[in-house]
């Protein structure tokens, strides 16, 4: 256990400066202390409201009633960190998971104590230590990135892959007892986790080697993800050589599919922290769903799944891209009055870009925006949910909707263009009585695609357009036949 003495400071919080009036959103800027650099690389809130905020730089702040204060300090690199289910500070830094201690309750850190060191890292600037959740029972889940090294026989390294050290590129539980459990393999830097309400946790990983684009997983007990490099760990490959030299439809089928892919450059080029609407409907119509952020594009995406087949699967859209809201979303959380808070951590790269950081904040209105809620997988179709009724003066045909498939390549290249992109034709539409829904018919729908929609002069009742147009289906597993 190691004692360390910090000062304090404290600034006082300036008015959030409101950046655009959406009708049913808007974007604040937060103001961050004078002169310090928010580079937000983890963010949570304590029972009682105060915003615990997490560095890349290596401090722990405070903000309550207006005030800062910085926590803690010489942290390495922390990448996430959580409040835990009885007010622990936990925050997951290169070497270890650690529990940040107030022991005299003068809003300082005093005892930074070791709670799992079960991983083991070299001095490598791709490695890193992302998280941190807690569920119910006490447990603490993140994920371990890769490092930019060579292979042992001197071949070339997938870009940023190979780690001579345990349990990169995995997922891990660490117990209420410290114990560490290596959980999922395959993640290449896997930016982030999250839960939804059910408690089923789910990461990001990022576009590379093994990566065709950017993807949201479902994380349970023994998955593989994709990227062999990790399968070095898994003692079930443990007398089967090298995993990277594996035939690629082996590991294809070896691998559990993304829930969702986030379509590259259109939605994300580098994902941050999922984080689930547990506002009840206090951020709008989208309990439950997801919400993940963008370091590269200033983009928010929201995500609604579904389970076919005991398997996630399910759509994305766009939230909020661009106008005022800025690049560098690296983590979310919601904030007790439940607008959604956003730390970013720098522009498309940690190095440069020192404009993509500090907060802001989006703020529901109450107006319901017209969006499409969620897609639904029929065994003919998609239903598509909208979250106020359609126009009945306009009468929606195959011809508003503009709907294609494609798939990623899965190899070990950096990275794929979207693969035998073909349109598909909608042959009929049926929209419900309470018009909202439409029902899109779509004969031969195919296993391991994304299916991409582009909606054009839709309209609700009231005659406004679409707030946002475009989604994105991930479709892994077809309905079974009555």
């Amino acid at each position: 256990m190691k004692r360390v003495t910090i000062h304090i400071i404290s600034f006082v919080l300036a008015a959030v400066s409101v950046l655009r009036a959406d009708e049913s959103y808007r974007v604040e800027q937060v103001e961050v202390p004078q002169g310090v650099i928010m580079e937000v690389s983890g963010m949570d809130y304590s029972a009682d409201g105060v915003l615990y905020l997490a560095t890349r730089r290596g401090d722990i702040w405070t903000q309550k009633d207006g005030k800062w204060q910085r926590f803690a300090h010489g942290l390495h690199e922390p990448m996430g960190m959580c409040i835990g289910n009885k007010g622990e500070v936990f925050v997951s830094q290169r070497p270890e998971i650690t529990q940040l201690i107030d022991e005299d309750g003068d809003g300082l850190a005093d005892l930074y104590q070791t709670i799992s060191d079960g991983f083991s890292m070299v001095p490598n600037f791709h490695q890193y230590t992302y998280g941190l959740v807690q569920d119910d029972a006490g447990n603490l889940w993140g994920t371990l990135s890769g490092s930019g090294k060579t292979n042992p026989d001197g071949r070339p390294a997938s870009a940023d892959a190979f780690s001579s050290e345990l349990y990169r590129m995995w997922s891990y539980k660490v117990s209420p007892e410290g114990e560490f459990v290596p959980w999922s393999s395959g993640l290449r830097t896997a930016n982030g986790i999250g839960m939804n309400l059910e408690g089923d946790l789910f990461a990001t990983d990022n576009q590379g080697d093994w990566v065709g684009s950017s993807m949201l997983h479902h994380l349970e007990q023994g998955d593989f993800h994709g990227h062999p490099e990790a399968l070095r760990w898994d003692p079930r490959f443990k007398d089967k050589g090298d995993p990277t030299r594996l035939p690629i439809d082996e590991l294809d089928r070896l691998r559990k599919m993304p829930a969702v892919f986030l379509p590259h450059g259109e939605l994300s080029n580098s994902p941050g922290a999922p984080l689930c609407d547990a506002t009840a409907g206090k951020f709008g119509p989208f309990a439950g769903q997801l919400f993940i952020g963008d370091v590269v594009h200033a983009h928010l995406m929201r995500v609604a799944l579904e389970k076919v087949d005991g398997q996630y699967q399910g759509a994305c859209f766009p939230f909020i891209k661009g106008g005022p809201l800025k690049a560098g979303i690296c983590r979310l959380a919601f904030a007790p009055d439940h607008s959604l808070m956003i730390g970013r951590v720098g522009e498309g790269n940690w190095n440069r870009g020192l404009p993509g950081t500090g907060l802001q904040r989006v703020v529901y209105t109450g107006v319901v925006p017209f969006e499409i809620h969620r897609i639904e997988l029929q065994q003919d179709g998609f239903k598509l949910h909208f979250t106020k009724p359609l126009n009945p003066a306009h009468k929606l045909t195959p011809d508003n909707i503009q709907l294609s498939r494609y798939h990623y390549a899965y190899t070990p290249n950096y990275g794929s263009p979207k693969m035998n992109l073909k349109a598909v034709p909608v042959t009929a539409v049926e929209i419900s009585a309470d018009g909202n829904t439409a029902t899109l018919r779509v004969s031969g729908l195919e296993k391991h695609k994304i299916y991409q929609f582009h909606l054009k002069g839709i309209t609700d009742a009231s005659g406004k357009a679409l707030r946002n147009n475009s989604a994105y289906y991930t479709l892994n597993e077809l309905l079974a036949r009555d």
